[in-house]
């Protein structure tokens, strides 16, 4: 009794070892079908039909397959085990080699008490094919909609909570050198800001009498300020592809770097950078009012992370490029800056008006840090292997995966290599596991 496994690698023809999931077996006879489907048209009082050619059925394979030898029970357990893992798996065909969806449909197994030590296998697959998904919907993580809600809803909650504050301020009997330091305060914050957005604003508000105001123009010039190409609005004519940002190319670790750089220490900046009115000037701001001031605009800063986060994340969902130490820095990012304006708001407005703002700021971190789990979830583990012999990155792509495409997936896990062309042995590489 021969194999056709015996016949691999010889000459008398491209004949390779039988496998399926990684485990071999002998093969002693392989029958492939394949059926087409037709839709036949027929008319009465004309002789034929019209036969339309509607696609080829799933391939078919049958192959039988022989266990022998002293441990075969053990091998045939193994085979047992590949044959009952659910869903489909990779068929190597030792004719047509492999078939990467080959779903099980059916297996039997004979022992003969004429061959000792031995059995055979008889099994059916049919080739998986994935459908074509008609009605599918591109998913979105949950927590993308969900901080974008929250992001919204905590600005509410802190105009909210800053009004109130600024309006006791500004009824207060006996303050008039604090209430006079204070709207001046707010229109050189607003100024100030305008000139790190690169924004003109016009200033014909008492943003004093209108707290609400100063919290709709702090918001959207912290906004501007923090401007980086996922946020790029750009309106210069008839150049539609610099107009949506969904049209751009895939965050990277060191886009966000830009920004975290950007928005870091914003608040004290924009203190920093208001000069006095004159040199004369006696008015100085309160502590607690400068607190507040501050307060919100970390609020801002924070939220407009969150929601760059956010971004990142949708974007990772549809086509992942960010390594999993880099979505952990992201998310630890976030949540850094969310402690911090929480502490913030604790120092600068009494608890009862604080409250609200800072459960919303608890839980908008928990929902950031939700959503980079979620993500490194789907991710196969990043392994650090060692490349055994010379190679560069398409190689060792295909020595590991089977897909030389995936090299560009290498390098983006590996900036470290400064030759990535041509890979030493010993060398330490990161990869996906699969």
């Amino acid at each position: 009794m021969f194999s056709l496994n015996v016949f691999a690698g010889l000459s008398a023809g491209p004949l390779v070892d039988a496998s399926f999931r990684g485990v071999r077996f002998d093969c002693l006879k392989s029958v492939d079908s394949a059926q087409r489907d037709q839709a036949m048209h027929e008319y009465p009082y004309k002789d034929g039909a019209d036969v339309e050619d509607l696609g080829r059925k799933a391939r078919k394979v049958s192959l039988s397959a022989m266990f022998w030898g002293k441990d075969y029970q053990h091998r045939l357990r193994q085979f047992v085990a590949a044959l009952d893992a659910a869903g489909p798996g990779e068929l190597v065909h030792p004719v047509f080699g492999s078939m990467p969806q080959a779903q099980v449909v059916d297996y039997q197994i004979s022992h003969d008490a004429d061959a000792t030590d031995s059995c055979t296998v008889e099994i059916n697959w049919v080739e998986a094919t994935p459908g074509n998904p008609f009605f599918a919907a591109k998913k979105t993580l949950p927590q993308v909609e969900a901080i974008s809600s929250q992001v919204d809803k905590l600005r509410q909650m802190a105009g909210e909570a800053f009004s109130k504050a600024q309006g006791l301020v500004a009824t207060a009997k006996g303050a008039l050198a604090r209430v006079a330091a204070l709207r001046q305060q707010l229109t050189a914050t607003v100024r100030q800001l305008a000139a790190m957005a690169n924004q003109a604003v016009a200033q014909a508000t008492d943003l004093l009498a209108y707290p609400q105001a100063f919290v709709a123009q702090a918001k959207q010039l912290v906004d501007e300020a923090a401007n980086w190409r996922f946020d790029l609005k750009a309106e210069i004519g008839p150049l539609p592809a610099l107009k949506t940002a969904a049209e751009m190319s895939s965050a990277t670790l060191a886009d966000w770097k830009a920004l975290r750089r950007r928005l870091e220490g914003l608040p004290d900046a924009v203190r920093q950078g208001i000069s006095p009115v004159s040199a004369s000037a006696t008015l100085s701001v309160w502590s607690d009012d400068q607190r507040r001031i501050d307060a919100l605009l970390q609020l801002n800063v924070s939220t407009k992370l969150a929601s760059a986060a956010g971004g990142v994340f949708a974007s990772e969902s549809q086509k992942p490029t960010l390594t999993p130490p880099a979505l952990e820095q992201i998310a630890g990012d976030v949540r850094a800056s969310l402690q911090t304006t929480i502490d913030q708001w604790r120092a600068s407005l009494p608890a009862e008006d604080a409250y609200k703002v800072v459960d919303g700021l608890r839980e908008l971190g928990l929902q950031v840090q939700q959503g980079a789990t979620a993500l490194i979830a789907a991710k196969p583990p990043l392994l650090k292997r060692k490349v055994e012999s010379a190679c560069n990155l398409r190689q060792l792509a295909h020595l590991w995966y089977g897909d030389s495409e995936r090299a560009e997936e290498l390098l983006r896990l590996n900036p470290q290599l400064s030759q990535p062309n041509h890979l030493t042995p010993g060398t330490l590489v990161y990869g996906y596991a699969r």
